[in-house]
């Protein structure tokens, strides 16, 4: 099983990657990278890509809830794999998802979230201090917080040169 679940995993991936010169299919794309996330087991490393994937492409397809969940999912699997600093600032993306959703409750948890690993001992001072410049220049609203993730994210376009 673990043979074909790395197959299943390539082949949706492989998938998803055909479909980023088509806006139309985005949502498919996220929901293909997720599918391939979620076929790993429970915290495995490749599944942060899955589910970052998963998360660009659906803020990209204006679908800002699977968009916030899957970026949660990414910023688990990272602190779950021991990287703090991408955990962090994954939180910290999945906060700037929120404020485009305009979902203030979610921002703050992600931030609380960001900060804490921010403290981590396995965060250098300088990753640190740029994480806490990420929250302090958070966008104030749904506008600007989509500007700033489309800025930082790139559009899937870029990304299937990767």
């Amino acid at each position: 099983p673990a043979i074909e679940v790395t197959v299943l995993q390539n082949d949706l991936h492989q998938t998803a990657i055909s479909l980023y010169e088509f806006p139309s299919y985005w949502k498919l794309a996220g929901d293909l990278h997720k599918r391939a996330a979620d076929a790993l087991p429970r915290n495995d490393a490749e599944q942060f890509f899955g589910f970052n994937r998963a998360a660009v492409l659906y803020f990209h397809a204006g679908e800002f809830v699977d968009a916030r969940r899957s970026m949660k999912d990414a910023a688990q699997v990272a602190e779950a794999t021991g990287d703090m600093y991408v955990a962090a600032n994954t939180y910290v993306d999945a906060a700037f998802i929120a404020i485009a959703e305009g979902y203030a409750g979610k921002k703050r948890e992600f931030v609380s979230e960001a900060r804490s690993l921010a403290d981590s001992p396995w965060v250098t001072a300088e990753e640190k201090a740029e994480i806490l410049a990420r929250i302090e220049g958070a966008p104030a609203g749904p506008a600007s917080a989509r500007v700033a993730l489309a800025v930082r994210l790139g559009s899937p376009m870029t990304l299937a040169a990767d």
